[in-house]
């Protein structure tokens, strides 16, 4: 069997692997033409294929990537050749180099400043909350949308496609290159897609599915990330994340749901080590005898007032009145002596000043 499997041409190293008289030996397979000394010597596999990065001078003559380039504002530092590179998640693509180390290094910048901006700015979330807003900011739904927004084609045409319209090479290298579920199906069924052995353990382990086109997208947005983070340097990454990812209005309070809101803030008083016992108390109200009466509750921890709600009914007026309370300690934001933002851990001459948060709350 072992000499069968060394008969193989060009086999290259994946992931399962299958025993061989007493050995574990990879499955082989010849998409990337790796050659061998010995089949269980593993640092002795060598991959020939030659992979190179776009000819600048071949780059700029590809108007949309140029115009990306441009409505983007990106520096004069940041080559169109790593920019093209950015969009190509090809494996194999005329041999050019592809974004997976791109795509790495952005992801890991996005997750470090959208981390850092929740954590300084909203210390006391709940960790669900903060993981969920950290899924609105940098998800991949997310990007898929700010990918669109910046106005990122898909190269769809086929070889023969471009041929027959005559189309010219240079437009391809400035759309987004990646093998769509389209291209591996036989018949072309909208909407039905062959799902590759990645997709279905993903499906198995996330009960989600994202196709090709949602996550080349997002794939793209990092990888351009992490090229101007090569290119500018930390200061000019942080201010583009800041302008296309952190300035986008993040709806926190939609994202709250308490199923026992006064039972909570007990709890949460007697965490914040407050003496004084919870009391819901009715402040105002008018119209009782009407079709439409309001009511205004308060809740109270001794002679201070932690929340404030209005209801139509004195039952809605004391829940508003402890969820807003409850809101108001979540939703907390620390200012600086001055009156301004915190600085971040990023910042220059950074100096700690906000609040560290003492956890959730179990009820």
């Amino acid at each position: 069997m072992l000499r069968s499997i060394a008969r193989l041409q060009r086999p290259v190293l994946k992931a399962c692997r299958v025993s061989v008289r007493g050995y574990q030996v990879a499955r082989l397979d010849s998409s990337l033409k790796t050659k061998y000394d010995s089949l269980t010597d593993y640092a002795s596999y060598r991959n020939n294929i030659f992979t190179h990065r776009l000819p600048e001078s071949t780059a700029s003559q590809s108007p949309p990537l140029v115009a990306l380039h441009s409505r983007l504002n990106l520096p004069s530092s940041y080559t169109l050749s790593t920019l093209s590179q950015a969009l190509n998640l090809n494996k194999f693509d005329d041999g050019l180099a592809n974004n997976f180390g791109l795509n790495t290094l952005g992801k890991n910048l996005l997750s470090y400043y959208v981390a850092e901006h929740l954590l300084v700015k909203y210390p006391r979330l709940p960790m669900p909350i903060h993981n969920g807003a950290v899924d609105s900011l940098m998800g991949v739904e997310t990007l898929y949308e700010i990918g669109k927004s910046w106005g990122i084609d898909v190269d769809q045409s086929s070889k023969l496609e471009k041929y027959l319209s005559q189309e010219s090479e240079f437009l391809k290298y400035g759309k987004l290159r990646f093998v769509s579920e389209e291209s591996k199906n036989d018949v072309k069924e909208p909407g039905v897609y062959e799902l590759s052995e990645d997709e279905v353990s993903s499906l198995k382990r996330n009960n989600s599915f994202v196709a090709k086109e949602i996550e080349a997208y997002a794939s793209a947005v990092r990888s351009i990330i992490g090229g101007l983070y090569t290119h500018a340097g930390e200061e000019a990454t942080k201010a583009f994340i800041e302008d296309h990812i952190l300035s986008r209005k993040l709806p926190l309070e939609q994202m709250f749901q308490f199923s026992q809101p006064t039972r909570e803030l007990i709890r949460l008083c007697d965490k914040l080590n407050f003496t004084e016992p919870v009391e819901i108390r009715l402040i105002a109200e008018t119209g009782r005898l009407s079709a439409h009466p309001i009511y205004v509750a308060g809740a109270f921890c001794g002679v201070e007032k932690l929340g404030e709600g209005v209801g139509s009914s004195l039952s809605e007026a004391k829940t508003r009145s402890v969820v807003n309370a409850l809101m108001s300690y979540y939703l907390y934001s620390p200012i600086s002596a001055d009156g301004t933002d915190v600085k971040l851990p990023s910042d220059k001459n950074y100096k700690f000043e906000g609040i560290i948060g003492i956890g959730d709350v179990a009820i």
